[in-house]
């Protein structure tokens, strides 16, 4: 999708792009991808097109940038793909990365970039300010204290904050 595309996809929702762009599909057969990607599609065989969109559909975003470590902290650039699994049917007509995707996505991200357990336990101070939207670019702050007990994060784009909170990995007590 380019960047018209994804303004209709936020404003319509998936079923009636996939009507306007084919009439003849069924909606579940339509899978949008990222104009990003273009250059790829474009150049791919056959086998490379079915290995793509034959693929499950991805559970999380992609990474644009490199994470920037620094000390127990961790900033990571991210685009919301139009085909994300937790945005099929999470809305038909307004689709949006729901606030479980986001902190399921803020505890992998930390386990993987910060060493702290991926096991949840609690969240604290949760505040959704903004919509996230498919074709949207991210910033995924993390930041790890307590001795990787707590994670603190917080996505936020040009527009501001979308949304923060705590995540306690294990119990404080244990």
């Amino acid at each position: 999708l380019s960047n018209e595309g994804f303004r209709m996809l936020r404003h319509r929702g998936h079923a009636a792009v996939a009507r306007a762009c084919a009439e003849d599909l069924p909606d579940g057969a339509v899978r949008f991808v990222d104009a990003s990607i273009a250059e790829a599609i474009g150049s791919a065989t056959g086998a490379e097109l079915n290995d793509l969109y034959g693929a499950p559909y991805p559970a999380r975003p992609f990474v644009t940038d490199a994470p920037a470590t620094r000390g127990a902290a961790v900033t990571i650039g991210l685009r919301i793909q139009p085909d994300l699994t937790c945005l099929r049917g999470h809305f038909p007509s307004l689709p949006l990365v729901p606030g479980a995707a986001q902190i399921g996505w803020a505890l992998e991200f930390a386990a993987e970039t910060l060493g702290t357990s991926p096991a949840l336990h609690a969240v604290r101070n949760l505040k959704f300010e903004r919509i996230i939207q498919p074709g949207r670019s991210l910033r995924l702050h993390l930041a790890a204290e307590s001795g990787g007990g707590v994670v603190r994060f917080e996505y936020a784009s040009e527009s501001g904050r979308h949304s923060a909170g705590r995540i306690e990995t294990n119990r404080a007590d244990a």
